[in-house]
């Protein structure tokens, strides 16, 4: 059975299990409020007819009389009769079936201790019936219904099953709009899920839930975020793919050129081997560089952390780039501002140094000769902060946002050596570590990087 049938016949047994509970407690309470009337009213006529034979039994025909008169503005009054035996009228005059004055004094006779009928004698010996209208009736007669519809002549039974009936088509017709408007989102969910499994990235459905403001519509949009954040994985991807191909097919290709030198030139094969033995050492590093950034890109996959010393850590780190920078006559310079001897980070130690290695290896190779890259260490309230400021020609503005991107090159860097995977591996680090790296000209030039690591980052 379909979610829409399930639904649709839920509210359906819903509705109709309602209105019987309903009906049923109506009626009970309607037999409840008859009853009790009933009973009140019976227990009134039988007092009152007691009190009249009394006032009989002590004045005669002229006592019973008083009662009567003295009780005919109440309705009760009208159901209690005294009957003469001779006349077989009633004593003030009231109209009285001679039929019912026969099956009265018979049930008299036949029940002698009975409160609704009953024969007396006045003194002279003359046959009194005193009795109550109805009293061979002890159901009780139900109220009047206030399902009613006028104009229509027809027992109370057909007015009460027609209103029920209509009742229950509403009932029916409004379970009929709900579970369609509950089932509707949910199509319309179920065929975007299909349009992206078949590949159409560009799947939305938040616009198509007409403007609700409910659990399912925030479901669309949540589906509207999956489906943004697959394409833009995907793009990513494809991306990468592409620039992966190209950067191995150009050492691919100079190694089959090197190889086919060798061939031709077997004298020199001793430096064309040199040649070979760096062509491959690019590929190797590269396909290193690649797995960092999968492994590093795989969320699910968290780095092993233990606590850092950061003065230590970062003179050892510009110790190691010192001997580099030396060989292009720079210099990288060191200075701490008021970070405690003590201070630590919680943080894989081999990743976090490659990062920073990265970022200043990046700024010696666009420095000048003779220029000094800058390493601050400093602090905020709840972070650490880390500049790295070179010399360079700095990026442009508009190349910024797209400097830590995997194989992007800026401008400034199309004819320098490298895989294109250093910022995108520094980035995805810092993100593992909780924080950010932010990208900045300065003036008048250089580039400055700003690493801002919390300080409780477990």
């Amino acid at each position: 059975m379909k979610l829409f049938q399930r639904i649709f016949a839920t509210f359906c047994a819903v509705i109709i299990c309602a209105i019987f509970v309903a009906s049923f407690s109506f009626w009970l309470v309607q037999n409840t409020i008859a009853e009790n009337q009933f009973q009140q009213r019976r227990t009134i006529e039988t007092t009152l007819m007691g009190s009249i034979v009394s006032a009989f039994k002590v004045r005669g025909e002229q006592g019973a009389r008083e009662i009567l008169n003295e009780w005919k503005e109440n309705p009760v009054a009208h159901n209690v009769f005294v009957i003469t035996g001779d006349e077989e009228k009633d004593i003030l005059n009231r109209q009285v079936e001679e039929k019912m004055i026969k099956e009265a004094r018979k049930f008299a006779i036949d029940n002698p201790n009975s409160e609704l009928a009953r024969i007396e004698f006045d003194r002279w010996g003359e046959e009194y019936l005193f009795f109550i209208r109805n009293w061979d009736n002890q159901q009780i007669q139900r109220l009047p219904s206030p399902l009613f519809i006028p104009g229509l002549h027809l027992k109370p039974i057909w007015h009460e099953f027609i209103i029920l009936s209509f009742i229950i088509l509403v009932g029916l017709l409004l379970a009929y709009i709900l579970t369609n408007n509950i089932i509707k989102p949910i199509r319309v969910l179920g065929f975007g899920m299909n349009r992206l499994a078949a590949g159409d990235l560009e799947t939305r459905i938040s616009q198509q839930m007409d403007d609700r403001d409910d659990e399912l519509s925030q479901l669309a949009d949540q589906f509207d975020k999956m489906a943004a954040q697959l394409q833009k994985l995907v793009a990513k991807e494809r991306h990468l793919l592409h620039h992966v191909s190209h950067e191995m097919r150009s050492p691919l290709a100079r190694m089959q050129a090197i190889v086919g030198l060798i061939q031709s030139q077997p004298q020199k094969q001793e430096q064309y081997l040199k040649r070979l033995e760096g062509e491959l050492t690019r590929m190797d590093t590269l396909v290193g560089e690649l797995l960092t950034l999968s492994r590093l890109e795989t969320s699910n996959m968290s780095l092993e952390k233990d606590n850092l010393a950061l003065v230590p850590f970062f003179t050892q780190l510009v110790e190691d780039s010192q001997a580099v920078a030396e060989q292009n006559s720079q210099n990288v310079l060191l200075e701490i501002e008021k970070v405690p001897e003590n201070a630590q980070l919680y943080a894989n130690e081999g990743f976090l140094y490659r990062a920073f290695d990265n970022v200043i290896r990046n700024a010696m190779a666009y420095s000048p000769e003779g220029s000094t890259i800058k390493v601050f260490l400093h602090q905020d309230a709840k972070n650490w902060l880390v500049d790295i400021t070179d010399n360079g020609p700095g990026v442009d503005e508009m190349q910024l946002p797209h400097i830590f991107t995997a194989f992007y090159r800026a401008d400034s860097s199309a004819h320098k050596p490298g895989t294109g995977l250093g910022l995108a591996i520094t980035q995805h680090v810092i993100h593992q570590h909780c924080g950010k790296i932010i990208a900045e000209n300065i003036s008048p030039n250089g580039l400055r990087m700003r690493f801002i690591l919390p300080k409780q980052s477990k």
